[in-house]
């Protein structure tokens, strides 16, 4: 009903990833029932958020054309690895164990899936298949496509009698008998998926004549074609593969559960880059090349977006005749690190522009006893008082010296503010140090003088000496 396309935005800066952008074939554009049938898929997809499940970021129509943005796999679908010349090679089995363990967990999180108020979705995918099983050149498993998935709320018709969604060698018995079904119709196909992974055949083969022996559930069991198949690993594709499916697995997660048991027993430690290995062994030489080229481009991406910010910084960071504290384009770009020196500034300094510390002394005043109130006086400029939440009232208004200049803006800075509601014969020696060490330093033209004293003194005494 779509078609599926590798796609990036052709122009507005910023750091734009490849996205997969699904489009509704032309020709079902205007059907009013694919086009519900649409929105159903990106509404539900849009409502579940897990790591093994394919994200959906936008759901829009262009002219009568609609489209869905989704997240894009950088890798090949199980149907893909699986593929080789026309036939199917299966995987290692812990390889196969490890994809559809994952695919277990993203069902589970769509089977739980609510609304936002809460309420149970109840989706069932009803199309669980290798093709909709991507595998990522990172080690990735993610669940998609959810095209025929069936939920409440949903704006298409349901299915009618007679009708069948899914693929056939994937079908459960419930969904060709017209039952009614729930997600254990997921777990059936995971079965399946486990099988033709782990063997490289369908356990129903293909096509509508699958459909009897699903109904019959005559299939080969592993170990009848292959021996040397693993006896517990059989027994987890036997139990999903129950006709009944009150003898199934109640959920995906149990029988994820069983796989990593499995998994664990065996001592089989399948990490996502051994998983990732495999898949750029197993694809194509055509569908790696062109996920390379995607991923120069994404590369590419961060670094032409950099660029772009620097050069609008460099345009409207130029400094201006009396301008204070501007600073480079470098400086606005810098990433702040706990050593940066940045502090809190206080709410009685929001909107102050700040100066360097050569141009500004603070030093506190005692507060009266049970307020806590800081007063700031710097050497030019009018002195403000801080009040914390605590204090009551209009402040007295001997604590405010009004400024010399009522029409020159307010500059100053503060590093650190120490704050004491205690009376002044209660402070502590650290108040007391820092209070004192707040008062000693000294402008840079009185330091002058003070060398200049100090040289002269210790000539003097050079020449008593030496008359002596």
């Amino acid at each position: 009903m779509a078609q599926v396309w590798a796609a990036s935005p052709e122009s507005g800066g910023g750091l734009a990833r490849t996205v997969a952008l699904k489009v509704v074939r032309p020709e079902l554009a205007e059907d009013v029932e694919y086009s519900r049938l649409f929105i159903d898929e990106a509404t539900i997809a849009a409502s579940i958020h897990h790591p093994n499940v394919c994200e959906t970021y936008e759901l829009g129509r262009h002219e009568k054309t609609l489209f869905m943005a989704m997240e894009w796999v950088a890798g090949e679908s199980l149907a893909g690895l699986l593929r080789m010349k026309r036939q199917l090679v299966p995987l290692e089995f812990q390889h196969a164990a490890r994809i559809v363990s994952d695919a277990c967990a993203g069902l589970h999180a769509a089977h739980e899936a609510v609304d936002s108020d809460g309420q149970h979705l109840g989706v069932i995918h009803r199309d669980v298949s290798p093709p909709n099983v991507l595998v990522s050149v990172h080690g990735q498993v993610k669940v998609s496509d959810f095209g025929v998935a069936k939920a409440r709320y949903q704006l298409h018709e349901r299915t009618r009698t007679g009708e069948v969604k899914g693929k056939f060698g994937y079908l459960a018995p419930e969904q060709i008998t017209g039952k009614k079904s729930d997600r254990r119709v997921d777990i059936y196909a995971l079965g399946c998926v486990l099988y033709v992974a782990t063997l490289g055949l369908r356990p129903f083969g293909s096509g509508p004549e699958a459909m009897s022996k699903i109904l019959m559930s005559k299939y080969k069991r592993p170990r009848e074609l292959n021996p040397e198949f693993p006896e517990d690993l059989e027994a987890i594709i036997v139990k999903a593969l129950s006709p009944d499916q009150e003898h199934r697995y109640s959920t995906a997660e149990e029988m994820r559960n069983e796989l990593e048991r499995w998994l664990l027993n065996g001592g089989y430690a399948v990490t996502a880059s051994e998983l990732g290995r495999v898949v750029k062994e197993r694809m194509s030489r055509q569908a790696s090349k062109g996920i390379q080229q995607l991923l120069s481009i994404n590369r590419m991406a961060p670094n032409a977006a950099f660029q772009m910010l620097m050069h609008t910084e460099e345009r409207t960071a130029t400094p201006t005749a009396g301008n204070v504290g501007v600073h480079s384009s470098d400086e606005h770009t810098e990433t702040p690190t706990a050593g940066s020196g940045l502090v809190a500034q206080p709410p009685g300094l929001r909107g102050i522009v700040p100066v360097t510390d050569e141009e500004l002394t603070l030093r506190t005043r005692p507060a009266k006893t049970g307020d806590r109130r800081v007063i700031i006086e710097p050497e030019d400029g009018p002195t403000m008082v801080l009040e914390s939440n605590r204090g009551r009232g209009r402040l007295p208004q001997e604590y405010v010296v009004p400024p010399h200049n009522p029409r020159a803006p307010v500059q100053s800075s503060v590093r650190r503010v120490e704050v004491s509601s205690a009376p002044p014969d209660r402070r502590s020696e650290r108040h007391r140090s820092q209070r004192s060490r707040s008062l000693l330093p000294i402008a840079p033209a009185h330091l002058n003088t003070v060398l200049l004293v100090l040289v002269i003194l210790l000539a003097f005494a050079v020449v008593l000496l030496a008359l002596r």
